[in-house]
């Protein structure tokens, strides 16, 4: 069955980051045998500085194919290492989502893009995770964690939200020229969109900038991209300002 995982340390100053632990999460499920993860993604957040976060309000998650019989070992393993890697002042918290468990999908999802545009109490978070197929931890802290950790989760159920983590790197030269069907053979991209969301035909051809991020659209790793306003080539990789909507 498919779980999605979502991780928010709120405050996290040393230690593990919520990046890094997620994709030792997900590594793990596979080590152990358990199941197929999919790459971690980073959400972002409400930026209120009552929150706490340290630079950036960003909760992560990921998404995996498990054995059911292994749902509650995995849960068990993920608050232990949580807990165990957690910095002082640190507000963590995890969530992991069943969607085939869940009977409706539409209230988590309006409760995750809420998260990104406005302040959220922990007692509406505690409420949803009522509903079948949540299972919420406050693993640290005043456990504030959980609120950004469901919405990860919720973000991720979409298909629509996240960045993931690292550059993406093409060719040897500064600003590469590569054509769609390039980039989808040599690296983990499954399609290019422009940012009015129009698929690339994979002749066409994208200059690649200096720092290139890959986002979740679509369910599929996706390179956004911009007009160039030259003939070739005609796209340029996003930058990071106009990610900002994943």
């Amino acid at each position: 069955m498919e779980i999605i995982v979502g991780i928010d340390d709120s405050r996290q100053l040393d230690g593990y980051k919520a990046g890094e632990t997620a994709s030792l999460l997900a590594r793990a499920i596979e080590d152990r045998g358990w199941g197929k993860s999919k790459i971690p993604s980073r959400h972002r957040l409400y930026p209120n500085p009552v929150i706490g976060y340290k630079k950036h309000n960003t909760a992560r998650s990921f998404s995996a194919d498990i054995d059911e019989q292994y749902l509650n070992p995995f849960i068990s393993y993920a608050c232990t290492m949580i807990k165990s890697n957690v910095a002082s002042g640190c507000n963590a918290g995890l969530a992991v989502v069943v969607p085939e468990r869940m009977v409706n999908h539409d209230d988590l999802i309006s409760y995750a893009y809420r998260v990104k545009e406005e302040q959220v109490s922990k007692e509406e978070c505690m409420q949803l995770a009522q509903c079948p197929g949540i299972y919420l931890f406050e693993l640290s802290g005043d456990g504030r964690g959980v609120i950004g950790a469901l919405a990860a989760a919720g973000l991720r159920l979409t298909g629509n939200d996240g960045q993931f983590r690292g550059k993406l790197k093409l060719g040897h030269e500064d600003y590469y020229v590569a054509t769609v069907k390039e980039i989808i053979d040599k690296t983990y991209v499954q399609q290019v969109k422009s940012m009015d969301f129009v698929r690339l035909e994979d002749d066409e051809t994208v200059r690649m900038g200096e720092k290139v991020k890959v986002v979740l659209l679509d369910n599929l790793y996706t390179l956004m991209v911009f007009p160039t306003d030259l003939e070739s080539p005609k796209w340029q990789t996003s930058t990071t300002h106009m990610l900002r909507m994943f």
